[in-house]
C-alpha cells in the first residue's frame, strides 16, 4: 500500500467535464466482500432522512469507504476515503449531540463528516490522494438512463482559451501549494495569456513559482491535459455528482439536490486538481483532497417547494413527464431554455375549451418557434389513454408532455385549461387566473422584450 501513497495526481488546468456514458451492467455491492464494517443510524426524523438511514463504513481490498444510505439502500453519498487495514478500523463517531456523524482514518489524518441536520446538510472531508490504477471505481452504474444535456465526457488539452475561461475567484481560493503547481505544470505561454489582473494575483500569491518563468514568458510549452473533473447528469429527478480523475474512475459520489426547482445559479467546472460545482443552495468543491459539500434533502426542498409564491419574476417549477408526443430535447428541465421564451400550456382531452386553444398554440408554435418561442402542452395524468390518437388524428406538431401528475400541483392547476409565460431569463413573466390564454401584446414582448411587460 505504501507505493500507493507515493502516487499523486499531476496538477493540470481547467476545464468543465461533463458526462452521459454508455449503459453499464450492474455490480454487486463491494460491501458484501468487506473484510470490515461498521454503521450508526441517523435516526428517524425528517431532518435526518426519516428511519432507515445510516452511515456506513467499510473495508475492501484495501480501500476505506464511506457513505451515507438511505431508507431504500441507496446512496446519498459514497466515497472513497484512504487505504485502510481491516486490523487498524477507522472510528464512527456522533458529534454535536448527534446533529453529525464523523468517520476517521486510524492515522487521525483522513476523515468525513456529514453534518445533516443542518440546512443543507453539508459534507466535509479530508482523502488521500490515490492514482487512478489505485482504487476500483465507484459504481458508475448509477449514470445509466441518466439525462446530461452536454453529451459524453471528454479528455481536453489546456490550451490558452481554456485557461482563460476560469475565473479569477479560482485563483484566488485554491490553495498556495496547488496554485504553485498549477504553474509550475502549465508552462510560460498559457500564462502569458491571462488577463494582467488574474496574472497580477498569482504572482502575488506564489512569486516563487514565477522564479523559473518570468524570463521565458511568451515561449511555447506543450499544451496539458485534464484528468481530474467534475461529473453531473439528473436521474430520478435529482441531481448526481461524481468527483474523479476520468469519467471511468470516481472517487467521490453525490447525490446533490432534488431537481424539482430551475437552478439559478448553476456553475461548474474543474481546476489544478479538484473541480467545483455550484446549483443554488447546493455546492461542491474538491481541492488536492479537501471536499466541501453542501446538498438538499428531499425534506428541505418539499419545504422549500410548498412555501414557493408564483408570482411575476419566481424561479419556475420543471415539469415531469411519464412520456412524450412529439418530444422535444431537454423538455423536461425547463432551465435548459435559458434565452428562450417558454409558454406552458396544462390541458385535457376532455375539456373542450383547453382542446380550442391547443389548436392555437399549435399555431404559435410553428409561427414563431424560429423566433425563440417553445410551446409544450402538459396534458393531465388522468384519462390520457387517448392523447396519442387525438394528436395524429389532427396532426398537431408542438411537444406533448403526459404529465406525472406532479407538474400541475407544483403550477396550483386543479382545472384546465391553465397558461405560464417564462421569459428568457427563465423566470415566470404571467400566469393564467380563469384559463384566459396570453395576449398577442405579452407574446411580443417576450419575444422582442421592445416595451413594458403588458399586463393584458
Amino acid at each position: 500500500m505504501s507505493s500507493f501513497r507515493s502516487m499523486k495526481y499531476q496538477i493540470l488546468a481547467a476545464a468543465t467535464l461533463l458526462l452521459s456514458g454508455p449503459y453499464i451492467t450492474a455490480a454487486a455491492d463491494p460491501a458484501d466482500q468487506a473484510q470490515w464494517s461498521e454503521s450508526v443510524p441517523l435516526g428517524d426524523s425528517p431532518w435526518a432522512g426519516g428511519p432507515g438511514q445510516r452511515i456506513e463504513a467499510y473495508i475492501v481490498d484495501g480501500l476505506l469507504h464511506v457513505r451515507r444510505l438511505d431508507q431504500n439502500d441507496s446512496p446519498r453519498w459514497h466515497l472513497i476515503l484512504a487505504e485502510a487495514d481491516p486490523n487498524q478500523p477507522p472510528t464512527l463517531e456522533q458529534l454535536g449531540g448527534g446533529t453529525a456523524i464523523e468517520v476517521r482514518h486510524a492515522n487521525g489524518m483522513y476523515f468525513v463528516r456529514d453534518t445533516f441536520r443542518s440546512f443543507p446538510s453539508t459534507l466535509a472531508a479530508h482523502r488521500q490522494q490515490l492514482a487512478p490504477e489505485a482504487f476500483a471505481s465507484l459504481d458508475t452504474t448509477l449514470r445509466q438512463n441518466g439525462i446530461d444535456g452536454e453529451g459524453q465526457g471528454y479528455r481536453v488539452d489546456v490550451t490558452p482559451d481554456k485557461l482563460r475561461e476560469i475565473p479569477l475567484e479560482t485563483f484566488a481560493s485554491v490553495d498556495s501549494t496547488t496554485l504553485a503547481g498549477l504553474v509550475k505544470q502549465l508552462g510560460p505561454e498559457a500564462l502569458a495569456s491571462l488577463d494582467p489582473a488574474t496574472l497580477a494575483l498569482i504572482k502575488k500569491r506564489v512569486p516563487e513559482a514565477f522564479a523559473s518563468l518570468d524570463s521565458s514568458m511568451g515561449q511555447s510549452s506543450p499544451p496539458r491535459v485534464l484528468q481530474r473533473g467534475i461529473f453531473k447528469w439528473e436521474k430520478d429527478g435529482q441531481l448526481w455528482v461524481a468527483l474523479g480523475p476520468n469519467r471511468d474512475h470516481w472517487d467521490t459520489l453525490i447525490r446533490l439536490t432534488p431537481t424539482v426547482f430551475v437552478p439559478e445559479k448553476p456553475n461548474r467546472g474543474a481546476f489544478a486538481d479538484g473541480a467545483f460545482l455550484t446549483w443554488d443552495d447546493a455546492h461542491v468543491w474538491d481541492s488536492s483532497g479537501m471536499l466541501i459539500a453542501s446538498y438538499a434533502s428531499p425534506f428541505i426542498v418539499d419545504h422549500k417547494q410548498k412555501n414557493h409564491k408564483l408570482v411575476r419574476g419566481a424561479v419556475p417549477f420543471n415539469i415531469e413527464a411519464q412520456r412524450w408526443i412529439n418530444p422535444i430535447e431537454k423538455g423536461d428541465r425547463i432551465g435548459w431554455f435559458l434565452g428562450k421564451a417558454v409558454l406552458l400550456h396544462f390541458w385535457a382531452t376532455w375539456s373542450p375549451e383547453s382542446v380550442e386553444q391547443l389548436a392555437h398554440y399549435d399555431e404559435l408554435y410553428k409561427k414563431h418557434k424560429n423566433q425563440g418561442l417553445v410551446v409544450i402542452a402538459i396534458h393531465s395524468a388522468e384519462e390520457a389513454d387517448d392523447v396519442d390518437a387525438f394528436i395524429a388524428e389532427r396532426g398537431y406538431t408542438l411537444p406533448i408532455a403526459v404529465d406525472e401528475g406532479a407538474s400541475a400541483q407544483r403550477y396550483g392547476v386543479w382545472n384546465f385549461p391553465q397558461s405560464v409565460l417564462l421569459d428568457r431569463e427563465c423566470r415566470i413573466a404571467w400566469l393564467s387566473q380563469e384559463g384566459e390564454m396570453p395576449s398577442p401584446a405579452q407574446l411580443e414582448y417576450l419575444l422582442d422584450d421592445t416595451d413594458k411587460f403588458p399586463t393584458h
